[in-house]
C-alpha cells in the first residue's frame, strides 16, 4: 500500500513539475506573440487542470472504498469476536480472555486506521488470521 502511495505522490508530483515546464514554455511564448499565446496557455492549463483533477478525484475514490470496505470488515469481525465472547462466558472450555485480547487487537486495528488513514498489510494478515479463529470457534458454539 505504501509503495502503491509513493508511486502515485511521484506521479502526481512528475506531472506538476511537467506542468510548471509547459507553463513557463507557454509564457515565453506569450511574451514573443502575446494574443496567440495567451490563447495557447489558456487552453493548455485548462486542459493539464482537468486531467490533474481527474486523476485525483479517481485515485482519492478507490483509497474511499478500500478504506470503507476494510473498516466494514473490521466491523463484522468485531461483531463476531463479541458474539463468541458471549457464547462462551459461562463455558470452561473456551478462553474467553484470548478472546478479549483479540477484540481489543481489532479496536487498535480500527484505531489505527481510523488515525492514519493508511491499510496495513500486517493489519490485513492479522484480521484474517483472527477471523478464521474466530469463525471455526462460532462455528462450534452455535451449531445452527
Amino acid at each position: 500500500m505504501e509503495k502503491e502511495k509513493r508511486k502515485k505522490l511521484k506521479y502526481l508530483a512528475d506531472k506538476q513539475l511537467e506542468r510548471l515546464e509547459q507553463l513557463d514554455e507557454l509564457s515565453k511564448l506569450a511574451e514573443e506573440n502575446s494574443e496567440q499565446g495567451m490563447r495557447i496557455q489558456d487552453t493548455v492549463g485548462g486542459l493539464i487542470d482537468n486531467v490533474s483533477a481527474d486523476y485525483l478525484q479517481k485515485s482519492l475514490n478507490k483509497t474511499a472504498v478500500s478504506f470503507d470496505k476494510f473498516r466494514a470488515k473490521l466491523k463484522v469481525l468485531k461483531d463476531l469476536i463479541s458474539n463468541n465472547i458471549s457464547l462462551s462466558k459461562d463455558l470452561n472450555n473456551f478462553d474467553t480472555d484470548e478472546y478479549i485480547k483479540d477484540k481489543a487487537s481489532v479496536n487498535d486495528m480500527i484505531f489505527k486506521l481510523e488515525s492514519t488513514n493508511i491499510i496495513y498489510n500486517e493489519d490485513k494478515r492479522d484480521m484474517n488470521r483472527i477471523y478464521k479463529n474466530h469463525k471455526k470457534i462460532n462455528a462450534l458454539l452455535n451449531p445452527s
